[in-house]
């Protein structure tokens, strides 16, 4: 029976129920924090290789890029040749997210004095484009009401998360302005990713998120307040004694839907080797959902050897 949300949208071992039921949950785990995600970034946008590079490009202690680059080497991301650091087949396949990011950045937050711009062109057709989410079967562009579940993966209770550090995401954008860092002050630490997943899966309440996370209530109200303040979820009362409220994405956070969906097929593909746990339905052509990042001037897919990247300021 399928289950539909009027907001939706959304090959390693693994462990642990969350994980085994949940691909954003997974690839969030395996890629690690923003820091990793910029990492990440550097390697695909500008072909960073090497330690010194990455920390002139990101200004961050070399203890926190040396353990960003263990574990994407032990996950699989990047493997070390000499004093090189190179993407491997997965992590290449990391484009999506990236360029979903990189599109939502520059929509809704270009507004910081010295960003950095980066610009990607389409060699296939010599266009200056953005990545774009189409339907595998359709290629209709991707959008959050559009898509529909089959089952919620189930709740997250008693799992043993792995203890991280959280990112100071305010910093990320200050020391390395541009539109990727801009979208992970948004969603760049484990329980902002989880709360935007769960507000595409429907959930608007406190008592759902909490019961669906298993979140310490201090840090889910924290992160609740954030993701109002930055625009990505209202705030409605929904009864006056006591006082009870629902959050539910406005028109800036259902934009933000292909990341977390990229982020998904990454996590279908690379975490549970191409068995998704959640099987999704485009509502446009009524077939399984299997998004392909395109290009938007011509509407073909793209892989990494297809784009060529450049950079510069904003004033440029």
């Amino acid at each position: 029976m399928q289950v539909t949300s009027d907001i939706l949208g959304g090959m390693h071992a693994i462990s642990g129920p969350a994980m085994q039921d949940c691909s954003v949950f997974g690839a969030v785990e395996t890629i690690g924090d923003a820091w990793s995600w910029m990492v990440l970034s550097e390697a695909i946008v500008d072909g960073i290789t090497r330690f010194d590079g990455f920390q002139r490009r990101l200004r961050i202690a070399r203890s926190t890029l040396s353990t960003r680059l263990t574990r994407l080497r032990a996950n699989g991301l990047m493997e070390r040749h000499g004093q090189e650091y190179r993407l491997t087949e997965m992590g290449d396949d990391f484009l999506a997210c990236v360029m979903t990011a990189m599109a939502w950045g520059e929509r809704w937050c270009d507004d910081d004095d010295g960003e950095v711009r980066v610009r990607a062109s389409h060699r296939g057709c010599a266009n200056r484009i953005h990545g774009e989410l189409r339907c595998g079967e359709c290629r209709a562009l991707v959008r959050a009401r559009d898509v529909s579940f089959d089952r919620r993966p189930r709740p997250m209770a008693e799992l043993p998360l792995r203890r991280q550090r959280t990112p100071d995401l305010e910093l990320l954008q200050r020391v390395c302005p541009n539109s990727v860092a801009a979208t992970l002050r948004v969603t760049g630490d484990r329980w902002s990713a989880l709360l935007i997943r769960e507000s595409f899966y429907g959930s608007t309440r406190f008592d759902e998120f909490q019961q669906r996370l298993s979140i310490a209530t201090n840090i889910l109200t924290q992160r609740l307040r954030r993701l109002v303040d930055l625009g990505i979820l209202s705030r409605t009362a929904y009864r006056q004694r006591p006082a009870r409220h629902e959050y539910r994405l406005t028109e800036k956070g259902l934009d933000l839907y292909p990341v977390p969906l990229s982020t998904l097929a990454w996590g279908d593909q690379w975490v549970f080797a191409g068995r998704p746990p959640v099987r999704l339905t485009h509502e446009k052509c009524h077939r399984l959902l299997t998004p392909i990042l395109t290009c938007s001037a011509c509407t073909k897919p793209i892989s990494r050897s297809d784009i060529e990247f450049s950079t510069s300021n904003k004033f440029d």
